[in-house]
Order: structure tokens, then C-alpha cells, then sequence
């Protein structure tokens, strides 16, 4: 079935208020919550960390949204954290929604016919509608030779100088280097416009044929990855050290995910089979998998994976021998190093070392593991001293793998850098009351990598469970403005992915507007299908039992007027969600139509069938298996009947609804149908389309404008007491 066409709504009226904003029945927003959010914005113009530098390990790569730019930019500062020195990288100036998906330092390649050290590949669209394309950027400084200005080429002084590599309106994404700097992975749709399919690229005699002048040239590569069929989704992993294989993922699902290794010098794709698993093959999903920094162990692969049970464990894996070590798997029998009954989430695999992360409840719990010494297989927890806990992500130094640099996130800041040494601390390891050992670290924070300073109160989460329709418990993230010393109107808002998860970190501007000048608690749900709960969990509303979620919203509700009277209004809730969160925001205004007073949805799925029909055609597949497949009639009709767009005439809430324009993945014919709907049905209901915007919004006018507009919009269907 050919793609639906293109959605016109050129022919309604609509004020524009802002930049790239088009407002559909809006009120203008008053100055004086433009002013009032003001520091709840600044409060967000924290840091992130992307990698040391490759090459020059001496340095990190850090993002910023400084108060100059409309969109984050790129910088480079010292590891070492005494040293203050900040070096802007990039200087965008698009007047669009540019999104930078990878930033991968590279040592340098010869594509020109001359080196060009140092610098970066990007993948990077212009516009929000995420066909990113392959960018170079590099600094003349480091260049045998200066490079000619190059037609296509991004404005960026005085910064690095940005080419663009491809030409066409693919998308490339999952960019991997080696660690030898001789060749590059990605993987792209640009052999059908659907499958993505994994491609290598040489970075060191190329032999491209482009020249050392103006003219730009698209980057040579071989296709590794076999021909397209049934919706090949593989993603790039990682390079052994000899540069010999590749590590793939095929992404059918959330719920399956397989692994494949591939010789690069030709060859199939082999699946990795660990042994004993005691999964089903279709329930199996490899989240990470990196190649041993080890020379003497290059074959060695450390997955994070829930092959052995219901949590994504961490084990290491060797491709020739077959054999497994578990380090983290929770199950007895298997005698992992350290079992552990959580997530682990993220890993950085040095040569002496191996760090790795677990999800414990919404929170950063980081480990190490030695791989000689005397602590060798032994996983020693990495306590932060002075460390009010949260959220946080980590990268080691290749070079000096005792370093690493970590970018946190807690209720008290949003994106501080901060630095540890781990070297001395291990001499004096200690062990807890289980038996288990950790060391404590104290962080030493950048001071020229410090979010603006919070200029209002900040509260920690409290944990809040309560037991659903069928028993099964929820977890939730609970934020009252006293307390609960006094009654007050509620917040319920909801995730999308709908495999996502509310954390403990720090939540954006409207989240302590809504706290502290509101006066309204905020409750965040990890409704069935969230991750970090276990995989049964997340799958838990799949396809037939999408509603079940919903569901546990209805649960909350009477969780909330039954046992929270002292602290909550239940007469008095607002809903908010986003992506498949604004499609559980529309299905709880139909079936608990007298419970809510407002809802605000951003890029909500309405109407299931046409989602799944418009959605870019390279998740097709994938969105399919997680929601249904919409080719099947009795699928069909199933996604009907739970479709929002045909239950209107329930709805007796206010509605607000802001969408990007170029979304790809919920494209805007969804958010306009709806208000349209609603409008007609006798509803209030609003609409904002935001230009250059695609799946969640980037540039600073459009983030404070729609803020602004939710905030006033809470004020007048939701009003304080």
C-alpha cells in the first residue's frame, strides 16, 4: 500500500505569536510567564558529556546551549579539571531545528588526498525531520593543507569547518570508528528509503578520487550487511581491536533484539547464540555490545543482554570459543561475579578496566571491574562521595582508563560535568554488610562546565507505588510542593516510548514552575510497558493489551482519591504527556472522561491506523511489532476501536496540543485532525505547529514559547486556589 499523501491544513486560521510557531485558537500568552519562566529556562543550559577525544585523550567533547544560540552547540575542554579552559566548537546558525544524533571524534582521515587530523563525524539533519546526513568537521590547524572553501559547506567561524559528506534525503545513523583509525561503520536506508543496512568506509587510504578544492564529493562505501528483505533494521555496534569483525544488532523489536557478528573482509552476518540461555529466541534483546580493548583478547565481547532472565545483564561473551562469563546475571545456578537484580544500562570497555551502570529504581548505580591484578573478576560499586544521587552517564579515558568523566543529573541540577580518578581507591577497597565490595570516589566537578545556577527551591522525588487493576504494582515519581502538609491540585504526567522511564533527575522548566508557583504536586508513572522493570514488564501492554495501560492510569485515580486525600485534590487534575504518552493522555480523557479538568499533549498519537501508515518507513517495522500490524483487518480493527480520533464525542476536558511540523516519526497530520475534532465537538481546544520541529522540540524560542503556553493554559482550565 503506497504511503498516504502529504496532509494540507494550509486553509485554517491561524496567529503566529513566535518564532516558527503557527498558534490555532490561542489566547496570546501574557509577558509576565514569559518573564516568571525565565530562570526555570536558564536552569536547563546545563552541559553534556559526548567523548574523550580520540586522538587526544588530553580533552573531552562536551555539548552546551550557551545564552547566545538557538540550539545546543559543541565544545572542548581540558580532562584535566583544574585546568578551565572552554573552547567553542561550533556555531550554528541554521534558524532551524538542527539535530545532531552522533558526534564521533576521529583521529583523521585522507579523503581529500591529504590528512586531515583531528575533528569529528556528525550525523546530522537540518530540520527536525531526522534524515540525518554524514557531516565532517574538522579544523584547519590540523590539516596538511588548507582545504578551499567547499560549496554546501556550514557557515561555523570562528569555528571548525563543517562539510557534508552525503547528498541525498537518506538517513545515516549508528556511525562506529575503529580503534585503529583505519576505517568507519553506519549504517543507512539509502539503497530503498526503508531498511537500514551497514556500510564500511576507509579512513586511511581512501582513495576517493575527491580532490583538494571546492568541490564537494559523497563519501565512497561497501555495503556489508546482506540485501534488503523483510525490513532489515541493523545497527552498528563496535570494531574489534584488529579491525577484523564487526558487531551488529538487528532491531526487530524492543522486546527482540539479536546480535550478530560479521567479518568485515566479506562474509554473512553470525548470529551470537550464548549458550543455555533461558529465554525464548523471541524474547531475547542484546542492548550494548563492545569488543575487549584487550589485544590479547580481541575476539572478547561484553553484551548487556536479558538472554538469562528478566533483567538486561551484563556477561562477557568470546565469538571463537562459545563461551560465556556471567558478571552480572542475577539466576544462582550461573555463579555470576556480582549478581545484580536491576538494569545494567550502559557500559565503557578500557583496556584494564570495564564500567557498566545498572538502573536501580530510576537511579545511577556505577560499577568497575578489573581485568588483572588483584581485584581481577572482581565488580567493585563505585560510590560517589558528595553525590545526592540521580541519574548519570560515563565516559572513560582509552588512553588513562582510570579517568572517567560523567555528566549528572539530580532534582538539584540539570548537566554538571565532573571528573574521577579511580587509581588510589582501589587499594582500599571496602566491603558492606552483604559482603559486597565498593570504594567511595570523591567527584571534582568543571567549574567552566557548570549549569546556571538553580534560582528557586528543588525538591527530591519520593518513590510512590500503588497496586493496578490486576495487581500488578506501579512505580511512580512523586513530587508534592509541601511535602504533603496541604491539599493540592495534581499533575499526572505521562512517558512516551512507550519503552521509556520517568527517572530521578532533575525535569524540565514547567516541571518547578508548576511546583513552586503553581502549587501543584506532579506524579510521573512508569505505567505497564516502561523499562527498567524487567521485560515482562515492558511488555506487558503489548498490541492487544495496549489498553492495560491505560488501565493503571485509572488505578492511579483511585489510588489518588482513595489513600491520598490529605495531600491531593482528586477533583482537580490536569494530564500531560508526549509521543505515545500524548496517545495515553487522549485514551484517559475517553475513559475516565469526569476525571481530569485539562490535559496538554505533545505529538500525540490520535488515530492508530494512519500513525502507523505515515510514520517514516524505516520504523515501519518496528513500530508494527510493538503496536500491531495495521495491514491485518483484524489488527485493524482493533487499532480502531482504541483509536482517540474516534471516541471525540467522550472528551470533556480542555485540550492543548503542540507538534513539530517535520516529525517523522508522529507526523503533524495527527496533532491537527485531533484539535480539529475536538474543536468541532464543542471542546475547547488548542494547537500549536512549530516550524523546523520534528519528534521533540530543539530551538530555544519554540522550548519557551510552548512552555510559556501550557503554563498559561494550566493557569486558566487548572487555576490556582
Amino acid at each position: 500500500m503506497p504511503p498516504p499523501p502529504p496532509f494540507d491544513y494550509g486553509d485554517l486560521e491561524f496567529t503566529q505569536p513566535a518564532k516558527q510557531i503557527k498558534a490555532f485558537n490561542m489566547e496570546p500568552v501574557p509577558q509576565r510567564i514569559l518573564d516568571k519562566l525565565q530562570k526555570y529556562e536558564e536552569s536547563q543550559r546545563g552541559f553534556s558529556v559526548v567523548r574523550f577525544e580520540k586522538g587526544n585523550e588530553s580533552h573531552v567533547i562536551i555539548t552546551h546551549r550557551p545564552a547566545d544560540s538557538q540550539v545546543t552547540e559543541y565544545y572542548r575542554m581540558p580532562a584535566d579539571p583544574k585546568v578551565r579552559d572552554l573552547q567553542r566548537l561550533t556555531y550554528f546558525d541554521l534558524g532551524s531545528g538542527r539535530v545532531v544524533s552522533t558526534f564521533r571524534s576521529i583521529e583523521g582521515e585522507d579523503w581529500r588526498g591529504i590528512w586531515r587530523g583531528g575533528g569529528a563525524i556528525l550525523a546530522m539533519d537540518l530540520d527536525g525531520s531526522e534524515n540525518f546526513q554524514l557531516w565532517r568537521y574538522w579544523e584547519d590547524s590540523q590539516c596538511a593543507e588548507v582545504v578551499p572553501p567547499i560549496e554546501g559547506e556550514l557557515q561555523n567561524a570562528p569555528g571548525g569547518r563543517i562539510e557534508r559528506l552525503t547528498h541525498d534525503n537518506f538517513r545515516y545513523a549508528s556511525v562506529v570508528i575503529s580503534e585503529s583509525n583505519r576505517i568507519m561503520a553506519y549504517t543507512s536506508n539509502k539503497e530503498n528509503g526503508t531498511d537500514m543496512l551497514a556500510y564500511v568506509a576507509d579512513l586511511k587510504d581512501s582513495n576517493t578520487g575527491a580532490g583538494l578544492d571546492s568541490k564537494p564529493f559523497t563519501l565512497p562505501s561497501r555495503l556489508v550487511t546482506p540485501a534488503a528483505k523483510s525490513h532489515s533494521r541493523w545497527v552498528a555496534s563496535d570494531i574489534s581491536l584488529d579491525d577484523q569483525y564487526l558487531l551488529l544488532a538487528q532491531d526487530f523489536t524492543s522486546a527482540y533484539r539479536p546480535c550478530f557478528v560479521l567479518r568485515i573482509s566479506g562474509g554473512e552476518p553470525e548470529q551470537i547464540r550464548l549458550p543455555n540461555a533461558t529465554e525464548k529466541e523471541e524474547e531475547i534483546s542484546f542492548h550494548v555490545a563492545t569488543f575487549s580493548r584487550d589485544p590479547a583478547k580481541p575476539h572478547l565481547v561484553y553484551v548487556l543482554t536479558n538472554a538469562y532472565g528478566d533483567f538486561r545483564s551484563l556477561l562477557a561473551y568470546d565469538i571463537q570459543s562459545k563461551q560465556v562469563l556471567h558478571i552480572t546475571t542475577p539466576e544462582p545456578s550461573l555463579r555470576s561475579l556480582r549478581p545484580i537484580n536491576w538494569d545494567c544500562s550502559e557500559t565503557e570497555v578500557t583496556s584494564e578496566y570495564v564500567y557498566f551502570t545498572a538502573n536501580v529504581d530510576g537511579y545511577t548505580n556505577l560499577f568497575v571491574l578489573p581485568l588483572s591484578g588483584p581485584l581481577q573478576d572482581t565488580v567493585v560499586e563505585i560510590k560517589l562521595d558528595q553525590w545526592e544521587g540521580g541519574e548519570y552517564s560515563i565516559d572513560a579515558n582509552a588512553v588513562k582508563p582510570n579517568q572517567l568523566v560523567l555528566r549528572l543529573l539530580s532534582y538539584r541540577t540539570q548537566g554538571c560535568v565532573a571528573y574521577l580518578d579511580i587509581t588510589s581507591r582501589l587499594e582500599s577497597v571496602q566491603t558492606d554488610e552483604n559482603g559486597a565490595k565498593f570504594i567511595s570516589v570523591p567527584l571534582e566537578r568543571y567549574e567552566q562546565a557548570a549549569p546556571v545556577p538553580t534560582a528557586f527551591r528543588t525538591i527530591p522525588a519520593k518513590p510512590l507505588k500503588f497496586k493496578s487493576f490486576d495487581g500488578l504494582e506501579i512505580p511512580c515519581m512523586y513530587y508534592h510542593p509541601t511535602d504533603g502538609k496541604s491539599v493540592v491540585p495534581l499533575v499526572i504526567s505521562i512517558h512516551g516510548g512507550p519503552a521509556a522511564q520517568s527517572k530521578s533527575n532533575s525535569r524540565i522548566p514547567t516541571h518547578w514552575y508548576i511546583l513552586n508557583e503553581l502549587g501543584y504536586a506532579v506524579i510521573y508513572p512508569n505505567v505497564r510497558g516502561s523499562r527498567g522493570y524487567g521485560k515482562r514488564f515492558m511488555a506487558a501492554d503489548d498490541v492487544e493489551k495496549r489498553e492495560d495501560s491505560v488501565k493503571d492510569i485509572g488505578s492511579l485515580l483511585d489510588h489518588v482519591e482513595q489513600n491520598m486525600k490529605t495531600e491531593l485534590d482528586s477533583s482537580r487534575i490536569a494530564v500531560m504527556g508526549g509521543s505515545y504518552g500524548g496517545y495515553m493522555l487522549l485514551a484517559c480523557l475517553i475513559h475516565f472522561p469526569t476525571k481530569f479538568a485539562c490535559a496538554l499533549a505533545n505529538y500525540p498519537i490520535a488515530h492508530w491506523p494512519s500513525f502507523l501508515e505515515r510514520t517514516a518507513p524505516v520504523r515501519q517495522a518496528h513500530r508494527r511489532g510493538e503496536y500491531g500490524d495495521e495491514r491485518d483487518p483484524a489488527i485493524r480493527e482493533f487499532l480502531e476501536r482504541i483509536s482517540p480520533m474516534n471516541h471525540v464525542s467522550k472528551i470533556r476536558a480542555p485540550l492543548q496540543i503542540a507538534h513539530g511540523e517535520t516529525d517523522s516519526r508522529v507526523t503533524v497530520d495527527q496533532a491537527v485532525r485531533m484539535w480539529k475534532t475536538v474543536k468541532e465537538s464543542g471542546i475547547h481546544a488548542e494547537l500549536m505547529v512549530c516550524g523546523k520541529e520534528g519528534h521533540g522540540f530543539k530551538q530555544k524560542s519554540v522550548i519557551e514559547f510552548t512552555n510559556a503556553a501550557k503554563l498559561h493554559f494550566l493557569e486558566r482550565f487548572l487555576p490556582p486556589q
